[in-house]
């Protein structure tokens, strides 16, 4: 009988030092979903719209190379998913700039993070969700003012959908943009890709011209 009781203690302790986590709560795993679109406004000449906010060359860090960003007084940007349940802490929107070849292959910047003469300014609406769920949101919806990129302070839509698309790593999903609808205007994106070959890494991204009469 002692044996008996030494053996169960035994087996317990055992238990309850290396197998710990038996007892802990299953926290299901997220998915990272990143949607990637971006937009460039010109006039009917060709002139682009977005070219003062990159010629500002705003930093939120100084001491950092120029990084796309855009100064925070010059928009406002909020977005909205086609599933209203994800909470708002697994939801993040940014919006930044970069230059895109008529190839919609990214341009190398400079040292400084600025850019040369080639290629058209785009601007980067990335929206980042995180959800326990295992697809993907159907559209997003950003309300939109700029009064730099659109000559007034009204509030402009932009709806993108999106289908499935590609699966990164076991975790992380870049859905596939299938239309998107400018202040009810309807346009079809082109797929983009640039590969980095330093780093054996692609980045894929949906590009829509917007040409704005102002």
């Amino acid at each position: 009988m002692k044996r008996f009781r030494f053996v169960f203690v035994l087996v317990v302790t055992v238990l309850s030092v290396t197998a710990c986590d038996w007892f802990s709560p299953i926290i299901p795993v997220k998915n990272k979903y990143s949607y990637f679109l971006h937009i460039s406004f010109t006039d009917r000449e060709g002139n682009e719209f977005a070219a003062p906010l990159a010629a500002e060359v705003y930093k939120t860090d100084a001491s950092s190379a120029w990084r796309g960003e855009i100064n925070p007084e010059k928009y406002t940007l909020d977005l909205t998913l086609s599933k209203a349940e994800v909470v708002a802490e697994n939801i993040s929107a940014s919006l930044t700039m970069s230059k895109f070849s008529e190839q919609y292959v990214m341009e190398t910047p400079n040292a400084d993070g600025t850019y040369g003469p080639d290629g058209k300014w785009y601007l980067n609406f990335r929206g980042f969700v995180m959800d326990s769920g295992v697809t993907h949101h159907d559209y997003l919806k950003y309300k939109f003012t700029c009064p730099v990129i659109f000559g007034d302070d009204s509030v402009h839509e932009i709806i993108s959908y999106w289908t499935a698309g590609i699966q990164g790593s076991n975790y992380e999903f870049f859905p596939a943009c299938t239309k998107v609808v400018i202040d009810g205007k309807e346009m079809k994106p082109e797929k983009g890709i640039t590969f980095n070959s330093d780093t054996n890494s692609s980045y894929i991204g949906y590009f829509v011209e917007v040409v704005l009469d102002r």
